[in-house]
């Protein structure tokens, strides 16, 4: 073990992570020299400051002195008072009466987005949408080897000795300023062995300004300077970069760039914070993410294994960048959440556990009878929605020793995971149940005897998936805390346990394995028996419920079954009809019973009528579809969305008619954040009919291009996503001269033509109709309302030379179409 070092030094702030901030307090040192105590909220996204006294503040540019904050009239910026604040936590938080502001002011929602925007760009690069942040977890192992540079300043020269940060990084029994273990045996840890993280260790590189200078650039910008500088440093000792653990686009996998200094304020200049740099290369490969961390007293693990997550397992944040978006769940029972201790830091959820393959999991979903499950083990059960691969529910017990030690309650923990969920809303990826039922407190979240004992489809919190469907899931019996937790799977009673699950759709019309309108299929199903007691004399029943059954014949006769012993599964189907009326988009609903002297279970499955269709960079011919945002009903649409869909009519003489249902994206002037553009044709470069956003409906849109095509553009920013929409595709019209002449409905003369040229409607009623002149490529070029006049003059300044169609429409009915040919 390296000996203890022994430095008599003031202390800084010790807790400065890139990691969310709740309201810990730091120091920050004012122009007098003098030192105040504030605390700090958010992330090193964008970070909120508040005094002592609740008050927020904010470094005031001209002064540069730490000041109450008064808002702007916009609500979008945080501007200082002038008056000083001077608060720390040896002094009496005193009210100042000459403060006439509220209380944690903050800037709008809206505001917070475009800063989070900012400087997400500033620290990931122009291409920080696309980063791995929100790429999925994968298997982690072997030998890791990552980069670490120290650096230093003239006006904040380095105090510890080289070797003591290639221990911090390397020694596997490190232990100095009471950290528990180095980043190297913190990975090992965690893994179980499977994870070797090493780091090539260099520095001091002393950076060739003051720590002052690169502090008063834009954040990150001084951090990416150095960064730049050093790794040519490195170059030039003659070190060999490809040696490195190298991510499959050529980056580095890991850089660590540890300097001296401490920033004069919160989320600016040198703030600490996890980025990207992607201008150096050297030996086949380029620099890439990079995190920054202290190199000064007291070196402290937590910043450096939770940015290190992101870059060697490519783990997202579970924590919430938005503060609308309501609380977190999870708190310090994640690494990627709140790291709870600097020094002994936690760790994270028992999902990226497992799907770095760190850890072994049991299947109790059919499973009934007795857990005992250790604590720190590595083994976890997970229990399947087995409608949804992407759904489970993971049990793990954890107890406030090794790793966990600062786990804020021990016990069971439950979390419910959906592959597909996003943490920045309601419907988590990564969600912690509440054993208290209340998302707010952390303190009580586990499950244990004293508290809560029991978690099924009725209790509260309640076992159900994400969709409203029951689980099944029964847990009872929870012990108490202990390293080795003892609780029950099942019913508590010798009875039958049924559970439902759908297979297909089979034998449709069409053989698409979709419901359309006039069709009839089968929906293919089992039930099981997973309860330690036989099912006899069942009855199984299929009958549509809820506003649509109408629509619904179901075809099957209920099904008598003998019985359905335990652990027996058995297949079934009932054949349905739908009603050739019923609209396209419309959602049946089938309630499956089995019914017998002991018990009756239900299971609901919905089924939308049409083929559904999720936006995505894709074209489509259809005329019976159902038009989705690119999640669909259940969730909010995903953030940083650029997605192009062309609609496109199977049959010649057909125009494509989108229908919207709902729709919701989130507002803005001008919809510059989320927006749908619609345009009239095969491309984005056909004619724009419409850019939408907030409820502003498109309503019904009717393609008049010649091709009958629609093209739809989504695009969403980071946050506030709303609902999305729903909009019915189907066909209608006739838009192609061939099929269609219209040579009783209009005339055009003369035609082809060098000159003026004239339509002549020999229709006795026009006043609703109009003229729509498009180009070869589908572009409309002109709009004529008739407003009932027998001829209507084509100008023909605007229009050059070319082959041209004119369509005659009545309202949203295309009557006719003929071909202009202009010389």
């Amino acid at each position: 073990m390296k000996k203890a070092l022994v430095f008599i030094l003031w202390v800084i702030p010790i807790y400065l992570s890139a990691a969310p901030f709740n309201g810990e307090i730091m120091s920050f040192r004012q122009p007098d020299g003098t030192w105040v105590d504030v605390k700090l909220f958010g992330t090193e996204y964008y970070m909120r400051a508040e005094g002592l006294d609740n008050y927020t503040v904010v470094r005031d540019s001209k002064t540069q002195w730490i000041c109450y904050a008064s808002l702007s009239a916009d609500g979008t910026e945080l501007i200082s008072t002038g008056i000083k604040y001077m608060l720390t936590k040896d002094s009496i938080p005193k009210l100042k009466s000459t403060v006439n502001v509220p209380k944690h002011l903050s800037i709008s929602a809206k505001a917070l987005e475009q800063e989070i925007l900012k400087n997400k760009k500033a620290l990931e690069g122009e291409d920080f949408q696309n980063h791995d942040r929100k790429s999925e977890p994968g298997i982690v192992s072997g030998e890791i080897k990552g980069l670490s540079i120290v650096v230093d300043f003239s006006d904040e020269p380095g105090t510890l000795p080289m070797d003591e940060f290639e221990s911090f990084c390397n020694d596997m029994d490190y232990s100095n300023f009471g950290n528990n273990g180095s980043l190297r045996k913190y990975y090992y840890d965690i893994s179980g062995g499977i994870v070797d993280y090493q780091n090539y260790v260099f520095g001091y590189f002393r950076a060739p300004k003051t720590f002052a200078a690169y502090d008063s650039m834009h954040i990150a910008d001084g951090a990416k300077a150095i960064l730049d500088l050093a790794l040519n440093w490195i170059e030039s000792l003659g070190f060999d970069f490809s040696t490195l653990s190298i991510n499959p686009d050529g980056s580095i996998r890991a850089i660590n760039l540890m300097y001296t200094g401490v920033p004069k304020a919160w989320n600016e200049g040198m703030w600490w914070h996890q980025g990207s740099y992607t201008d150096f290369s050297a030996d086949g490969v380029r620099s890439g993410k990079y995190n920054c961390s202290i190199a000064y007293y007291p070196l402290s693990l937590a910043t450096v294994v939770h940015e290190n997550g992101h870059m060697i397992c490519h783990w997202n944040d579970t924590y919430k960048y938005y503060d609308q978006s309501g609380p977190d769940g999870i708190g310090a029972f994640d690494l990627m959440c709140n790291y709870a201790n600097a020094y002994n830091p936690v760790p994270p959820n028992p999902f990226y556990i497992i799907d770095a393959g760190w850890g072994d999991v049991v299947d109790i979903t059919d499973y009934i009878g007795n857990i005992s499950d250790n604590a720190e083990d590595h083994t976890y059960y997970q229990y399947r929605n087995v409608n949804d691969t992407n759904e489970f529910f993971i049990f793990d017990n954890r107890s406030k020793t090794g790793r966990s030690t600062y786990i804020p309650d021990e016990g069971l923990t439950i979390w419910h995971i959906d592959r597909l969920g996003d943490n920045q809303t309601f419907h988590h990826q990564v969600y912690l149940v509440h054993a208290n039922n209340n998302i707010e407190d952390n303190e009580n979240i586990c499950f244990h005897s004293g508290l809560n004992t029991d978690f099924n489809d009725n209790t509260l919190p309640n076992a159900q998936f994400y969709d409203g469907n029951p689980s099944r899931l029964m847990v009872h019996e929870i012990g108490p805390v202990a390293y080795t937790m003892n609780y029950a799977l099942g019913p508590e009673e010798a009875v039958p346990v049924i559970k439902f699950s759908y297979i297909n759709i089979s034998n449709d019309d069409n053989s698409d394995g979709l419901l359309e309108p006039g069709e009839s299929g089968n929906i293919n199903m089992k039930v099981g028996n997973f309860g330690i007691a036989d099912l006899g004399n069942a009855t199984i029943t299929c009958e549509a419920v809820d506003m649509n059954a109408g629509y619904v014949t179901v075809n099957t006769a209920p099904k008598n079954l003998e019985s359905i012993i335990v652990q027996e599964n058995i297949a079934f189907d009932f054949n349905i009809a739908v009603a050739a009326g019923i609209p396209i988009g419309k959602v049946i609903t089938l309630k499956f019973s089995i019914t017998s002297e002991a018990d009756t279970s239900v299971f609901v499955k919905e089924f939308a009528i049409g083929n559904p269709v999720f936006m995505a960079n894709q074209q489509i011919s259809t005329c019976s579809s159902v038009f989705y945002d690119d999640i669909g009903r259940t969730r909010n649409y995903s953030s940083n969305a650029d997605f192009t869909t062309t609609f496109l009519a199977p049959s010649p003489g057909q125009s494509v008619k989108a229908e919207f249902l709902s729709f919701e994206l989130e507002s803005s002037n001008n919809c510059e954040y989320d927006y749908l553009n619609i345009y009239n044709g095969l491309s984005v470069s056909s004619p724009l009919i419409g850019t939408y956003c907030g409820i502003n409906t498109p309503g019904t849109i009717i393609s008049t291009d010649i091709s009958g095509a629609l093209t739809f553009q989504f695009h969403s920013d980071e946050a506030l996503r709303g609902t999305g929409w729903e909009a019915i595709i189907t066909c209608t019209g006739i838009n192609r001269a061939e099929n269609h002449p219209g040579d009783n409905i209009f005339e055009i003369y003369p035609n082809p033509s060098h000159d003026k040229v004239y339509v002549k409607i020999t229709l006795n009623d026009s006043r609703n109709m109009r003229l729509v002149i498009i180009d070869t490529e589908g572009r409309t070029i002109l709009h004529y309302h008739i407003a009932g006049q027998p001829v209507i003059e084509i100008n023909r300044n605007t229009i050059p030379s070319g082959n041209y169609y004119i369509q005659l429409w009545n309202e949203d009915d295309l009557k006719a179409v003929q071909k202009m040919i202009l010389l």
